[in-house]
């Protein structure tokens, strides 16, 4: 159930969201028994972004690496997954590779500033950029 949910949702989700979705199928201890044992499989990897939790499907990867990129708004606190080429992020890959012998199977980009909702807003006013609406 969990990594079929994964699948169809892109490969990611927020864990609350996928708890919400599958609470009516399995009790949240089995769910969350299930999403351990698939962690120590090695079939999916949890992460926090911004203060959320996050589990992503992997799969089998051996000789693959999944990159993940995330641009967090700091102003609305809106994130948008991006799609950037695997081309420029193999050659970090491999630069961190060589440098440091370590092999990553699961790399997490996240980008933090300010959306161009937030940017259009600025323009109409100023202050409006300030963290959490401080007008001071």
């Amino acid at each position: 159930m969990i990594l079929d949910n994964l699948k169809e949702n892109g490969n990611i989700a927020k864990k609350e969201d996928l708890v919400k979705k599958l609470i009516s199928f399995a009790s949240l201890s089995t769910i969350y028994r299930g999403i351990t044992r698939l962690e120590k499989k090695g079939l999916i990897v949890a992460f926090d972004v911004a203060n959320d939790k996050y589990i992503a499907y992997i799969g089998d990867r051996s000789n693959k690496i999944l990159n993940l990129t995330i641009f967090v708004c700091d102003i609305c606190n809106q994130r948008f997954w991006l799609k950037l080429g695997n081309t420029t992020l193999e050659k970090i890959k491999r630069e961190i590779k060589k440098l440091y012998d370590f092999d990553s199977k699961f790399v997490l980009y996240e980008f933090h500033g300010v959306c161009k909702s937030c940017l259009l807003s600025k323009s109409s006013n100023p202050l409006s950029l300030k963290k959490g609406g401080d007008k001071s």
